[in-house]
């Protein structure tokens, strides 16, 4: 491994930790974020390697990034030794964020037993001690950053500096997630029209776990009773009637910042009037039968969008998009656009 010797740790407050804050700060509501926090993070203490693990109750914890770790050992990580991981534990059990070392946990009375965790992972990693920073995120999830060292434990005044360090820490790891909210509009044709206020929106994690709620959907909480357990559905990506909204379901993909992989539902009002409601109710089930991509085109078509405009608002070619349009009419059994709109526009 390579060692980040100490000629190369940054004091805190110093010129060049400013600078380098200054660089983080440019990569707020990107994917390079977290790394280059644990590299802001790892330049004030001497350390040999690195990891990024994102912590949620009840899912497992996720490696998100490694630096100076080979496979073998993510893989040793994955399999034998995240079921006991006492960092893991710690937080489930706390939802504690702050500083942590491994070297704190030994010895300890209590449900956390850092020993099965040391017999199976140090030998593996070569590893003396860990020093961890757990970033406050949203609902019950939170960003592990890891400093490992193969020789000695992390010192009193190395733990006193990265707790120094946490508030700017914590508070760039805030401005990323409203980066990452702020700018979800402009990545997705779905998301590009959620207005996250106020307009109810809820994320959960691949387990199902709420990572965020707005406060909006908090209130449609009290007043759809029906709501709460439609979010418990393992549904494909397709609305819900309900009687006062309409729940959009969605997936998100494995870089999703907040919910790897997870789900992110939002609410429309539900029609009132009862042939709306007989529209809305052939919509949403002409929505189960068509693929992610024919469901933008067929929104896009009800919007009154032309051919030319699909294509360019998608980046597809028109053959692509005329082709979309053809299976659609197919599954709605229609045969013009203006059909189309006639059967499944709600007035």
């Amino acid at each position: 491994m390579i060692r980040v010797s100490k000629s190369g740790v940054v004091a805190f407050g110093s010129l060049e930790w400013f600078r380098r804050v200054g660089d983080t700060s440019v990569a707020l509501g990107k994917s390079q974020f977290h790394e280059e926090l644990i590299n802001l993070f790892g330049c004030l203490i001497d350390h040999d390697a690195c990891w990024i693990i994102r912590f949620s109750d009840p899912a497992p914890p996720e490696i998100m990034y490694t630096r100076n770790v080979p496979a073998p050992l993510r893989d040793h990580y994955k399999n034998a030794c995240s079921a006991v991981d006492p960092f893991a534990a710690h937080w489930r059990l706390h939802k504690e964020v702050g500083v942590q070392t491994l070297s704190r946990f030994r010895g300890m009375l209590g449900p956390i037993d850092p020993t099965p965790y040391i017999s199976v992972f140090k030998p593996a990693a070569n590893v003396s001690d860990e020093l961890g920073l757990f970033l406050p995120t949203i609902g019950n999830s939170s960003v592990g950053l890891f400093l490992e060292r193969e020789q000695g434990e992390f010192k009193r005044c190395e733990i006193e500096s990265a707790k120094i360090a946490f508030p700017i820490l914590s508070s760039l790891e805030k401005a990323h997630i409203g980066q990452v909210f702020s700018g979800l509009r402009n990545v997705d044709p779905f998301l590009r029209s959620v207005q996250f206020s106020p307009k109810p929106i809820l994320v959960q994690d691949r387990c199902g776990v709420e990572i965020f709620s707005s406060a909006s959907w908090k209130e449609a909480i009290e007043k759809e009773p029906d709501l709460l357990p439609a979010t418990k559905l393992t549904v494909k990506d397709t609305p819900i009637m309900l009687s006062k909204f309409i729940l959009e379901i969605r997936r998100v993909d494995k870089y999703f910042p907040l919910a790897p992989g997870g789900r992110m539902l939002t609410l429309e009002p539900s029609p009132s009037v009862s042939d709306d409601r007989s529209v809305t109710s052939k919509r949403m089930d002409l929505m189960r039968r068509l693929t992610p991509r024919e469901r933008e085109v067929f929104d896009l078509i009800i919007t009154g969008r032309s051919t030319s405009d699909i294509s360019r608002i998608l980046a597809i070619s028109k053959g692509a998009i005329k082709n979309s349009i053809n299976r659609i009419y197919k599954k709605s059994e229609v045969h013009t656009r203006r059909e189309l709109i006639q059967v499944f526009l709600v007035r």
